[in-house]
């Protein structure tokens, strides 16, 4: 089954945004996604003034505006990518992740692509924008490592982070939708952190060890019982299970050896009736230390992408 995706590409024209934009050239380079790229200014005072000082803050904010917009349609162009309607545009609002989810749900977009704020190379870092669209969208959002410009080659294996809670069964939909539609392979993932050991262990030397034994023996249960289920309900699809071991998260995520060609997708909780995100600390600490793209996924959704003309 095909499936059409409209993404959403906050940009700024600077490294952060050419990394999102290079996220959605791989993803547009995998299936069919149409690609957009939205600018969000500072809102200008509303009340009206007779002040010069305003008319020419105006003024920058539009040149400003105008100059994102063309150097987006430039770097749309340069990718090869397939643009929605219209390529690129501004708006202005007083927070930029405002801005974004309200854009997002103006045109409909499938999901909502960030780059990263400095940080680690090949690692993604949230910044003010990315935290609140975290805590506050409504669609999937995809996080673009610092580096990821480099490359816009095609992924070749969609991964699912997976405990069997309510929200990994969301991302599980959303990561086995993209996989079968994009004749990708899915992994599933269950992350195994070691705790530090304390000295001496409180519970014996081989206390930790049949802890992490039998937590193994019930995430490989959990992890085969998915795989069954989407073998029976996906029969094309190519589904690989791991449990992945460390001492601590760092350690635990490396160990899952992902390539600069996976896209990991993660599920996060929702909170009271505004369906507010919330990312638990296990997500929080994936997206913190792995190197590689990711789709976070709010629980209670998943990708609501449209059929394309060939398979309807």
């Amino acid at each position: 089954m095909g499936i059409s995706i409209s993404a959403m590409v906050g940009w700024v024209p600077d490294d952060s945004g050419r990394d999102a934009l290079a996220l959605a050239a791989r993803l547009a380079a995998s299936g069919d996604v149409a690609v957009q790229a939205c600018t969000v200014l500072p809102q200008s005072w509303p009340f009206p003034s007779m002040a010069r000082v305003d008319a020419e803050y105006q003024r920058w904010l539009a040149e400003r505006g105008v100059a994102a917009v063309k150097a987006a349609e430039s770097a749309i162009g340069e990718l090869g990518l397939t643009p929605a309607d219209p390529a690129a545009f501004y708006t202005s609002n007083t927070a930029e992740s405002a801005g974004l989810n309200e854009v997002a749900k103006q045109y409909h977009a499938d999901i909502v692509v960030l780059g990263s704020t400095a940080g680690t190379p090949g690692r993604f870092a949230p910044g003010s924008t990315t935290d609140s669209l975290l805590h506050s969208c409504a669609v999937p959002l995809a996080l673009a490592p610092i580096g990821t410009r480099e490359s816009v080659k095609p992924l070749d294996r969609i991964s699912c982070a997976y405990v069997g809670t309510a929200q990994s069964e969301d991302a599980l939909r959303t990561a086995s939708t993209l996989a079968d539609a994009w004749s990708l392979p899915l992994r599933l993932i269950a992350f195994a952190p070691r705790a530090s050991t304390t000295f001496p262990p409180l519970g014996g030397y081989g206390a930790e060890d049949v802890v992490s034994a039998r937590w193994k023996e019930q995430a490989d249960t959990l992890l085969g019982q998915a795989r069954a289920a989407l073998e029976s309900s996906r029969p094309g699809l190519v589904v690989d299970t791991a449990t992945v071991a460390g001492n601590g998260w760092e350690a635990a995520v490396d160990a899952a050896a992902f390539t600069d060609t996976d896209l990991l997708v993660v599920g996060s909780s929702r909170l009271g009736p505004l369906a507010r995100v919330f990312l638990g600390s296990s997500a929080s600490k994936i997206i913190r230390y792995a190197r590689v793209p990711m789709l976070v996924v709010p629980r209670g959704s998943s990708l609501h992408a449209g059929t394309t003309t060939e398979d309807q």
